[in-house]
């Protein structure tokens, strides 16, 4: 067996014969940043050391301490106010991220976020060197723009330190000699991070090769208004819920997820978001109104990511737009599983006959809308997956390394940018222990050779599988199950069809507040 150097780790080449050339692993010379998406990095308190987020999810079932760690994530007026310019001048220090998660995680209505491991293995697999992949852990609290500032920082010192390295092995020539240039593998928030990054340092977006976004919402969601209006939405919200809503209320990351397009549906027309809406269900005004302004600034001006490739998860139940209603002096909004498609002119399409909006399922990964996701790119793959487990999809991961590795893109993996597949949905507010939770699986014709079980996503313990049947209340033929959990615990939901990569999912069960 020979060897180029301890960065291959003894195995980039092999001569199988006597007297026949050497032949070497495929590896990428490129420097590569991972970007996870909101939820997805561990936050530490920087004075104390204390863990506030991401370090062990049984808080999340232990009320007393889960909701001193979510009062101290509030943010505060500096933090609220901090933009590019703050991280260039004066970087904020009271709360810092610390590692990309290692662990499951859930809250309510943003639902579940799984570990980037599997996707640092698989860059780390197909660089020179494992340290030719860095993780970009980032506080998601605050402003896409702050955090873009730092990643803009943090990538070109990543880039000139493996430029540095890689001139000084020559060892390392076997896999070309072309100047490293960058690329970034993203998911959802972290895409936008990308993209400010990129848009505040030119130079950067010349020395990047390819940017990979999965399941980025470019246009934004409308989840993000559910969240803001977890106390409107239920007439007894649990500890969590009302823990959850004050502390959204207080993040512009949070409000940065806000949608920019038109998602209010009003029956007649859909209108956009105006600050003043963000307000009313439950949000930060002066936090709306930057947000929006941004998302007018980029229908207007546009920014195109370099090499931008698009991986968006579909057939899954997504929240498009928003209905409001008056609830014994609430005001509620309901999420609603369609959305409109506007013309070049920028007009609603409307039915030629009743002139109302054309509405079309667009379908999503749960919690960004297929439309949404692949925004700026034609390049654009399509897999049937829930957002949370996108960065652990095998058919994900295998197209990040051909894309890392410069090959022609495949095929729509398992989706078929129809919307048309299985999908899986848990309950958005999680559960109690002792009451049956409700499990819904769409897209499928029989529920003969479909398999679906529960396990424990933090002690790995099995469950049993469930039956799944025919929903009365449904006519597009969906199945339903329940599962009763008997433990406060984060539960993995796991949908296998037997004809695609398995559909998973996180839900929360906790003890009943009484």
């Amino acid at each position: 067996m020979g060897t180029l150097g301890d960065g291959f780790g003894g195995h980039l080449g092999f001569v199988p014969r006597t007297g026949m050339p050497q032949v070497f692993d495929d590896r990428t010379r490129d420097a590569c940043i991972v970007v996870p998406g909101i939820m997805g990095s561990v936050l530490e308190d920087t004075a104390t050391g204390r863990p506030l987020w991401g370090a062990d999810p049984r808080v999340l079932t232990d009320r007393p301490a889960g909701t001193g760690l979510l009062d101290a994530l509030h943010a505060d007026p500096r933090e609220q106010a901090a933009d590019a310019a703050t991280a260039l001048r004066a970087p904020l220090t009271r709360i810092h991220a610390t590692a990309l998660l290692t662990r499951p995680w859930w809250l309510p209505i943003l639902k579940g976020i799984e570990p980037y491991t599997d996707l640092l293995k698989t860059l780390q697999g197909v660089t020179l060197a494992p340290d030719a992949v860095a993780p970009f852990p980032y506080d998601w609290r605050l402003a896409v723009a702050y955090n873009g500032a730092l990643l803009a920082r943090r990538a070109r010192a990543h880039l000139t330190w493996w430029r540095e390295r890689v001139a000084a092995r020559p060892e390392w020539r076997a896999a070309g000699e072309r100047q490293p240039r960058l690329l970034f593998a993203a998911h959802s928030m972290g895409g936008l991070l990308v993209r400010a990054a990129l848009e505040q340092d030119p130079g950067l977006a010349a020395d990047t090769r390819a940017v990979i976004t999965v399941g980025t919402p470019f246009l934004g969601s409308a989840n993000s208004i559910l969240k803001l209006n977890l106390l409107h939405a239920s007439p007894k919200p649990g500890w969590l819920p009302r823990r959850l809503q004050p502390l959204a209320a207080t993040l512009p990351g949070v409000h940065d997820l806000l949608p920019g397009y038109r998602c209010l549906d009003r029956g007649l027309d859909v209108d956009r978001l105006t600050p003043g809406d963000v307000a009313r269900f439950g949000g930060d005004e002066h936090l709306a109104a930057r947000s929006l302004a941004e998302h007018a600034r980029y229908r207007e001006n546009g920014f195109t990511l370099p090499g931008h490739r698009a991986v968006v998860g579909e057939a899954q139940p997504t929240v498009q737009v928003l209905d409001e209603e008056e609830r014994a002096e609430r005001v509620v909004a309901v999420g609603r599983r369609h959305s409109f498609d506007i013309g070049d002119d920028r007009a609603l399409l409307r039915h030629p006959d009743t002139g109302l909006p054309v509405r079309r399922d667009a379908s999503g990964d749960g919690t960004v809308h297929v439309p949404s996701a692949r925004l700026g790119t034609e390049a654009v793959t399509y897999v049937f997956s829930q957002h949370s487990s996108l960065m652990r999809h095998d058919e994900v991961l295998r197209q990040i390394r051909r894309i890392a590795l410069e090959r022609p893109q495949g095929a729509h993996l398992a989706g078929n940018g129809e919307g048309n597949g299985p999908g899986l949905e848990t309950p958005h507010l999680g559960g109690t222990v002792g009451e049956p939770l409700t499990l819904h699986v769409t897209g499928l014709n029989t529920p003969a050779g479909v398999r679906l079980s529960v396990h424990s996503a933090t002690t790995g313990r099995p469950g049993h599988p469930l039956t799944l049947r025919r929903d009365p209340d449904f006519t597009d033929g969906t199945l339903t199950t329940r599962f009763t959990p008997d433990t406060p615990d984060l539960y993995r939901v796991i949908l296998d069809t037997g004809a695609h990569v398995p559909i998973t999912q996180l839900v929360l069960a906790g003890l009943s507040d009484a």
